[in-house]
C-alpha cells in the first residue's frame, strides 16, 4: 500500500515537473559595448550558460536583467532577446547602447548641504559656489573602473584624486581602490543652534577649516547581490585658534585646535534591487561598523554601527510602495566632538520636510515610506548631430507620496535644538524624472510636523 502511494507520489510529482516547458540557455551573446569588457556585463547578470529558465517567467527574466543593467551607471540602454530556439535550448542576445564615460567638467555647484539649504537660507549667493574642474571617468580601461581627479576653488577649495580597480583576481570578485583629497574654506559651521548650521567668516578672510584624508578600501563581491568593503583611512582635520578661543571649545573637545585618527570601516550589504537608481522592486540589507580612533593619537574614540533595510513592491504594474528604515548607534557613549557628531541631514538620511535643517546625535532612527507611480516611460531620439551615447534619452516621470518619521538621540548638544530627543514626520507629493536611467531629479513640496511646507529640489545619479 505504501510503496503504491510513493510510486504515484513519484509519478504525479514527475509529471508536473515535466509539464513545465523550459530553455536552456546556450550562449550568451554581446553587442554595442564598444569599451566594456564582456566580464564586466557577465558580472552583473543573473544567469550563466547552462542555466534553464521557464518558459512562463521569460518576460520577468528578460524585465529584471535589462533593469540591472540599465542601472549600473554603464549604459542609456539594454535589450536582452532571446534568440536561435530550437527544442529546449536557445541563445540570449544583450545589445547595449553604451553610456558616456569621460566627463571633463567645469564645477559650477553649491557648497551647503543641498539646494533648498542655498536657496533659502543663504540667500543664494554667489559667495557660496564652488567653481573649478573636475575630471571624472566611470570606465577607464573598460573594466568599470572609476577615476577622479578635482581641482576645486571657490567657497571651499578642494583636491582631489580616486581610482579603483574592481577586478584583481581571475574570479572577478575582489577589487582595490584608493583615494587622497584635501580642503580648506574660509567660513565654518561651528555650531548647531535651533537645529540649523550656524556659520562664521573672519574679518582678515583667514583660513578658518582644513582637513585631510587619505583612504585604501578592498571590495569582495562573491555574488553580484553580495558586497563586502573594508577600508583603513587616515583623517587630520585642523581649524584656526579663533574657532576654539572664541566660537566653540568643544569643535574637537579638549580645547585642541586639530583631531587626527585612523579609521577602519566595514560594509556589507545584500542586494536584490531591480534598479540601484529607483527600485520598483526587490529588497536590500545593509550593514556598516565605523571605528574612528585605533589608540594611535588617542585623539577620536567611536565605534558606530549602522544597519538597516529597503524594501520595495510592486502591486500592480506601475504602481508600488517601499520603505527604507535605517539604525544608527555609536556604542562609545562618551560626549564627541561637536565635528564629528552628525546625525540626520547631512547625506540621504533626511526627512521629507526638514530639507533645511539637521539633527546631530550619536543615535538614530529613520523611516523613509512612499507610495508611487509611473506616469511616462519612453526613449526621446535626438538628431544625429548628437553623440552616439546620446542619440537615444529614456525618460521616465513618476509621481510619488511620501511619508518619513524619525527620532535623534543626543545627550550633549541639546540648547535650542528641539528637534532632538522627539520624534518629528514629514510627507508630501513629489515628480520624480529620470533621464538616461542615470541621472534622478526630484521635485518635492513637503510639510512638517512643526507646520512649515515648502518645495524642496534634489538631484542624484548613478555613478
Amino acid at each position: 500500500m505504501y510503496n503504491l502511494q510513493f510510486f504515484l507520489l513519484l509519478f504525479f510529482w514527475t509529471s508536473i515537473s515535466f509539464s513545465q516547458e523550459y530553455i536552456e540557455i546556450r550562449t550568451i551573446n554581446f553587442i554595442g559595448n564598444k569599451k566594456t569588457k564582456e566580464h564586466v556585463i557577465r558580472n552583473e547578470l543573473s544567469f550563466t550558460e547552462g542555466d534553464t529558465i521557464v518558459l512562463s517567467n521569460v518576460d520577468e527574466f528578460i524585465d529584471r536583467n535589462e533593469k540591472i543593467l540599465e542601472s549600473i551607471g554603464l549604459f542609456n540602454d539594454v535589450k536582452v532577446s532571446i534568440q536561435n530556439q530550437k527544442a529546449s535550448k536557445a541563445d540570449v542576445l544583450i545589445s547595449l547602447n553604451e553610456n558616456w564615460y569621460l566627463y571633463p567638467a567645469p564645477i559650477l555647484e553649491f557648497a551647503d548641504r543641498n539646494f533648498n539649504v542655498w536657496w533659502q537660507e543663504q540667500g543664494r549667493s554667489i559667495d557660496r559656489l564652488n567653481y573649478g574642474g573636475r575630471l571624472r571617468h566611470y570606465n577607464l580601461t573598460g573594466n568599470k573602473d572609476p577615476a577622479l581627479l578635482v581641482f576645486q576653488f571657490g567657497y571651499t577649495r578642494k583636491f582631489e584624486f580616486e581610482y579603483g580597480v574592481p577586478y584583481l583576481n581571475e574570479e572577478k570578485n575582489l577589487g582595490f581602490y584608493t583615494s587622497i583629497f584635501y580642503s580648506d574654506n574660509r567660513e565654518i559651521p561651528y555650531k548647531t543652534e535651533g537645529n540649523k548650521s550656524l556659520f562664521y567668516k573672519h574679518e582678515d578672510e583667514r583660513i578658518m577649516l582644513k582637513r585631510y584624508r587619505a583612504s585604501v578600501r578592498l571590495s569582495y563581491r562573491p555574488e553580484p547581490q553580495k558586497h563586502h568593503s573594508l577600508s583603513l583611512e587616515f583623517h587630520r582635520n585642523s581649524v584656526d585658534d579663533f574657532v576654539i578661543d572664541e566660537l566653540n571649545p568643544d569643535y574637537f573637545l579638549g580645547g585642541t585646535n586639530s583631531l587626527k585618527f585612523f579609521m577602519i570601516n566595514y560594509d556589507v550589504q545584500y542586494d536584490q534591487r531591480i534598479n540601484y537608481l529607483y527600485p520598483f522592486k526587490g529588497y536590500r540589507l545593509f550593514l556598516n561598523t565605523k571605528k574612528e580612533g585605533l589608540g594611535i593619537f588617542k585623539e577620536q574614540n567611536s565605534l558606530l554601527l549602522k544597519g538597516g533595510g529597503e524594501f520595495f513592491y510592486e502591486f500592480i504594474e506601475d504602481f508600488g510602495v517601499g520603505t527604507k528604515l535605517i539604525g544608527r548607534t555609536n556604542l562609545v557613549r562618551t560626549q564627541q566632538a561637536f565635528a564629528n557628531n552628525t546625525g540626520l541631514g547631512w547625506s540621504d538620511d533626511i526627512v521629507t520636510g526638514y530639507d533645511l535643517y539637521v539633527m546631530d546625535g550619536i543615535d538614530y532612527f529613520l523611516a523613509q515610506n512612499h507610495i508611487k507611480k509611473r506616469l511616462v516611460d519612453f526613449d526621446f531620439n535626438w538628431p544625429e548631430m548628437m553623440p552616439d551615447q546620446f542619440e537615444s534619452m529614456n525618460v521616465k516621470l513618476f509621481l510619488r507620496i511620501n511619508f518619513d518619521f524619525a527620532y535623534v538621540n543626543e545627550p550633549s548638544y541639546i540648547d535650542t535644538n528641539d528637534l532632538n530627543n522627539r520624534w518629528i514626520y514629514g510627507y508630501g507629493p513629489a515628480i520624480d524624472l529620470i533621464l538616461y536611467n542615470s541621472f534622478l531629479f526630484s521635485f518635492e513640496y513637503s510639510f512638517n510636523d512643526i507646520g512649515e511646507q515648502g518645495f524642496f529640489v534634489n538631484t542624484r545619479n548613478s555613478f
